[in-house]
């Protein structure tokens, strides 16, 4: 398989999703809870978030109280009696604080540099958000390519942001790979568009759904070298 070009998602990919932030915030706000519960309650409601997102998309519509929805069904399930955590959720994410990098990314992207090939981001968050990650990991010169949720390029799975990603390198989508950590908007968005999916699944989680899936899992991002032509990077 001939690769021209590697696109990443951002959150789950790259950036650990913000809600590990989230219990160390929740402790000073009198209501403790730990880290296993709230990703319990975040992975319940963010399917909730993806069902109506794509309601919205398709009846062309937007809810300006979208991520307040979201903060309130996840104080909900977290059986928190408290109408003020909300709230508090959303000035704390609008504020932007920046996850923690998963521990392959920066051994991967070291790599990578020998090959030359040019990266770049398809997120779902939006441009400033995006941005705001990239700079504080230090990681905006690694991507020539950013097309967030905000742009106008529609949202994952369509295939709008990924062509879109794709006539700025000016490359075919046959000549490109996708690597994401959902099987839906992630892995179904990149074949629909023509790239090659890879998901990365680094807890096992998609355990059933990999065995006869049009798709490459990989536990950790390092793996992807394994799947480079002439395999020209190694682990750094």
């Amino acid at each position: 398989m001939a690769i021209d070009a590697i696109l990443f998602d951002l959150d789950g990919t790259l950036v650990q999703h913000g809600h590990v932030l989230l219990p160390a915030r929740l402790a000073a706000w009198g209501h403790p809870r730990s880290q296993p519960v709230v990703d319990a309650a975040f992975a319940v409601q963010i399917q909730w978030f993806y069902r109506y997102t794509a309601q919205l998309m398709a009846a062309g519509r937007e809810d300006p109280h979208l991520l307040q929805r979201l903060y309130e069904r996840i104080t909900m399930e977290l059986e928190i009696d408290d109408p003020a955590i909300p709230l508090r959720m959303g000035a704390f994410f609008a504020a932007n604080p920046v996850p923690p990098l998963f521990d392959d990314v920066v051994p991967l992207l070291r790599s990578l540099r020998q090959t030359a090939l040019p990266l770049g981001i398809i997120t779902q968050r939006d441009r400033l958000g995006a941005q705001h990650f990239l700079v504080e990991h230090n990681l905006d010169h690694c991507f020539s390519v950013l097309i967030a949720g905000d742009d106008g390029h529609g949202r994952k799975p369509t295939p709008d942001p990924f062509h879109a990603a794709l006539g700025k390198m000016s490359i075919a989508p046959e000549r490109a790979i996708f690597i994401g950590d959902r099987i839906d908007d992630d892995c179904g968005g990149a074949k629909a568009a023509g790239l090659t999916p890879f998901l990365i699944d680094r807890n096992n989680q998609h355990a059933d759904a990999t065995a006869h899936a049009d798709f490459v899992c990989l536990r950790r991002l390092t793996d992807l070298l394994a799947h480079l032509p002439d395999e020209r990077a190694t682990v750094q």
